[in-house]
Order: structure tokens, then sequence, then C-alpha cells
């Protein structure tokens, strides 16, 4: 079926190209109305949402039909977000993976699994064992949460570091902390907001205080409550930074009240690789982490880490990195953690 266009000389369009160009066109008066409700605090319009309930205009291609939040970016790379697209909140238990934000990858204090060897640590011994175990379970996920309609996430952390001394009669443990931890977080977008509050129990290993008859056992378990923003500035950039406090600390180990830490972290993906048959890829990543506590007087605590990592394509799941570490500051181990240390590792850590 045709029709006629008069003026000048005739245009013949089908049904089919008519259709198109009127669905273009309405879709541009719906751009610019949410362009300008935008522009004037009012978010209007409608559309498809994802999966987390959220959407957006993709203005990429000013064309375009309203499309899921997790793929629209606009020109200079910040999303245009339609707060009436976002219906009620809405939730979920026990959600699943990835976490909202992610560990900091060269945090010594990671909540995942690990096993690695230290070399010339200037504290405990010159060859050193770290090994942890550790997992976050979310519990509770909320989308569409307050007018940038983000999610939050309520989830409980637990995790045990220990070093070991590998190369003495029996290989004692020679520290061991345990976290357990309830963080909170709200993110949108690339952006992550996480409140977190948590515990650390500090215990010396038996048979070191076995060997060393004279150490005199101190307490340094604390409870703590700090915010961190992390935010990734590209696919291969992210950097965050937080603020904490200590809400008490025993006695026999008073702690500063405040601390602050931060670092960043780039993946080199045109480096890496994909193997599509088998859903892998591998890339290598650079990271650093600074930390700062009322009791480093003399060093500034820095660790970096280099190293290779590998994970399923869909980036949903846990991925294995194995990568050189050195740390220079003050060791991270329970009570030894006020004393300077420099050392070089070899870890292999598997988690998020």
């Amino acid at each position: 079926m045709f029709w006629q266009i008069m003026g000048g000389g005739g245009i013949c369009l089908s049904f089919s190209q008519t259709r198109w160009i009127m669905r273009r066109l309405s879709n541009l008066v719906r751009l610019g109305v949410v362009l300008l409700s935008f522009g004037f605090g009012e978010a209007m319009g409608e559309c498809e949402c994802g999966p987390d309930c959220a959407c957006c205009v993709d203005t990429r291609d000013y064309m375009s039909d309203y499309v899921p939040s997790d793929v629209c970016w606009s020109w200079c790379d910040m999303p245009i977000w339609s707060s009436e697209c976002c219906g009620p909140v809405c939730g979920e238990f026990l959600p699943g993976n990835p976490q909202p934000m992610r560990p900091f990858l060269a945090d010594p204090r990671q909540v995942n699994y690990s096993a690695g060897w230290r070399f010339d640590d200037q504290v405990l011994v010159k060859n050193v064992i770290p090994v942890s175990y550790g997992e976050a379970i979310p519990l509770y996920r909320w989308n569409n949460v307050w007018p940038w309609c983000g999610s939050l996430q309520l989830e409980i952390e637990g995790a045990v570091w220990a070093v070991f001394d590998p190369l003495h009669d029996s290989s004692p443990l020679m520290n061991a902390d345990y976290y357990i931890a309830v963080p909170i977080t709200y993110y949108i977008d690339n952006w992550q907001f996480r409140l977190r509050g948590y515990h650390i129990s500090s215990h010396i290993g038996d048979e070191f205080l076995l060997n060393h008859p004279t150490f005199t056992r101190l307490n340094p378990s604390a409870e703590y409550v700090d915010f961190f923003i992390s935010h990734n500035l590209t696919r291969e950039i992210r950097v965050y930074a937080g603020v904490g406090a200590v809400i008490f600390s025993d006695e026999s180990y008073k702690c500063k009240k405040f601390y602050a830490e931060l670092g960043g972290e780039v993946h080199m993906y045109g480096l890496g690789f994909q193997y599509k048959c088998g859903d892998l890829y591998g890339d290598p990543y650079f990271a650093l982490y600074m930390r700062h506590r009322g009791e480093y007087k003399n060093h500034v605590d820095m660790t970096y880490a280099l190293g290779y990592e590998f994970g399923k394509l869909n980036e949903r799941e846990k991925i294995l990195r194995a990568f050189i570490e050195y740390h220079d500051g003050y060791s991270v181990e329970g009570q030894f953690s006020r004393f300077p240390t420099n050392y070089l590792a070899l870890r292999l850590t598997y988690g998020f």
C-alpha cells in the first residue's frame, strides 16, 4: 500500500516506511519531553524498565528507544533518569551476584579466599604464609530507591585473616583476625556508596605464645563504622575513598578515633584475552591502596598489586587473581599493626 506526499516531486512511501518514520518522530518528541523535564527537575515519561526496575534515555542515538539503565549513557557519559519510569520500590530476598561494591584490589584486608607467600617481613618472621577465607552474603535488595532510582542492598560479611610461620616446626599460627560486618550499599550507574559497621577480634596463636613466653598479650579487638565511595571513571579505571571511626577499643590497646583510606585500580583489557567457547576472559591489572591512622607517625602506609585475573565473560561470577604484592608501611596483623614493615608477597585470591 502506498500513499503520496504532494509538492515538487512526489515521494512514495510504503506503509512500513511510514510507520518507521512515525515511530522515530514519536521517540524524538518523548526524548525532548524527558530532557526538558530533567532540566526543570521534573522527570516525566514512561519506558520499559530493565531488571533493576530503573530506566533512562539512551542519548547516544537520539532516535533510539528507551533502554534499561545498565546500558544507558548520555553524550558526556552521564545517565539521564526519568524517575516516573521507576515505579514503586520493589525488592528481593537473597539477591544474586555480583556484589554492588567489589573489593578493593590492593586492600590487604579483602573479604575473599586467599593464600600466598610473604618474603622479608620486618615484623613477624622473614617468611610468612598469609591465608584468608571470607564471604559476603546478600540479605535483601531494594530497587527504585530515592529519586535517582538506584538500588540499596543489605549484606552480612565474615572473614578470617591468619598468618603462619612456615619454616619452623609445626608451622605455628602467629596471629588470626576474625571479622564480622553489616554493610549497606547504595548504588546507581557507576557510583557505589557503602556504610558499614564491623567488629574485628584479634588473637595471637597458642604455639606462638608457647615459643615466646615473655611476649605480652594485648587485646586489639575493636568495633568500627566507616563510609566509602567508589566510582568507575571508565570500564578500565576505578577509584575509591572512605573515612571511618573507632567506636570502641580495649583499654589494653586503645586506638585513635578516626582513620581514612583511598585507592584505585586500572584494568588493561587491551592486553588480555577472551575465550568465548569456554566463557573465560583474562586481563592484567594494577592497583594501589593507602591507609592512614592516628598511630601512623613515621610512614605512609601503601600497598601495591600487579597481577592477572581470570573470570567469566558475563562478569557476574567470582574471579581468580594471581598477583605480586608490595607493602610498605605498617603491619596489618592485629597486635603487630603499630610496627613499621615492608615486604614482597606472591598471592592467589578468589572472590569478587
